[in-house]
């Protein structure tokens, strides 16, 4: 569990998942804000779950549908940044998906299905809800704490993964360790370079890396980049060359601005102003995309 991220307007406190999920799960975490309304921008995150103790929020998703709070949702992979509503007092408890831990859960497509709010009984199982609709209830009523009900959605994931079809296709397993590997080499790193890691041709990898991730390996590296040069840019506490990195990435201040409102919502400047935005952008929020900025700042 890592310290809290604080915001006049938000606490987000990050807690890494048991060791044998990590597979799966890229982060559980505690997300309060306090009374009022809070606008700001939800980044393209990976899919996740969010259970409600209270408050409300809203997610205006790309093509113009509204995701709502209810007690348990799930959000379909992020493609592009989308506004984000909240009613305050709010404190939501979740997980961060990998993409095998989002085909594992959802068993959707991301090609298909992204930028989207999906109610959680087309997601999980009648049995699996009831155990986190149990969880939820028990925290809503004082008898347990936000580690109990994060500790219901490890147990849920653990029994998934002992059963799900998709978890054992070795082959997908590798080729998406190998995308995660690319994907982490550098802030920039050449679709060449992936094609060359992987014993499959380039037509395979272009239709797994859509069902997996939403888009191909071009785009696909475009969104990372665009996550990790705000993630940077929003936080004050990394070495400077690892800024001059993530400006490096990008062939003028045009394409980096571009890139930045595609994906967080917001320009470099902007991104500064937004106290609750830089939150959602913490690193340890991301999983192995973080990984290279957050092994610099443990260095710093």
């Amino acid at each position: 569990m890592t310290d809290p991220v604080m915001s006049p307007q938000a606490r987000i406190e990050w807690i890494a998942p048991a060791r044998d999920l990590r597979d799966f799960v890229n982060t559980l975490f505690v997300f309060s804000v306090g009374e009022g309304r809070a606008e700001s921008m939800m980044p393209a995150y990976s899919a996740q779950l969010f259970a409600f103790a209270r408050g409300r929020a809203e997610v205006l998703h790309a093509g113009g549908t509204v995701g709502q709070s209810g007690d348990i949702v799930c959000n379909a992979p992020l493609m592009r940044a989308a506004p984000l509503t909240i009613e305050g007092p709010l404190t939501s408890i979740g997980a961060s998906f990998t993409p095998l831990g989002w085909a594992m859960v959802s068993e959707l497509p991301v090609d298909e299905v992204h930028d989207a709010t999906l109610a959680a009984d087309r997601v999980f199982s009648p049995s699996h809800l009831l155990q986190l609709e149990t969880a939820l209830a028990e925290l809503r009523a004082g008898r347990a704490d936000e580690r109990a009900l994060c500790q219901a959605i490890e147990a849920v994931l653990r029994d998934l993964a002992r059963h799900s079809r998709i978890v054992r296709q070795e082959d997908h397993r590798a080729l998406l360790g190998a995308i995660e590997a690319w994907l982490g080499s550098s802030f920039n790193p050449p679709v060449a370079e992936l094609y060359g890691r992987a014993d499959i041709s380039q037509r395979q990898i272009q239709r797994l890396c859509k069902r997996y991730f939403g888009v191909p390996p071009a785009q696909l590296v475009k969104r990372h980049r665009a996550i990790r040069a705000a993630m940077v840019l929003a936080h004050d506490d990394l070495p400077g060359d690892l800024r001059d990195h993530a400006i490096a990435a990008y062939f003028d201040q045009a394409h980096l601005i571009r890139d930045m409102r595609r994906f967080t919502g917001l320009t470099p400047k902007q991104l500064q102003a937004d106290p609750l935005a830089r939150a959602l952008l913490d690193p340890e929020g991301h999983g192995r995309h973080g990984e290279v900025v957050r092994w610099r700042r443990k260095d710093a």
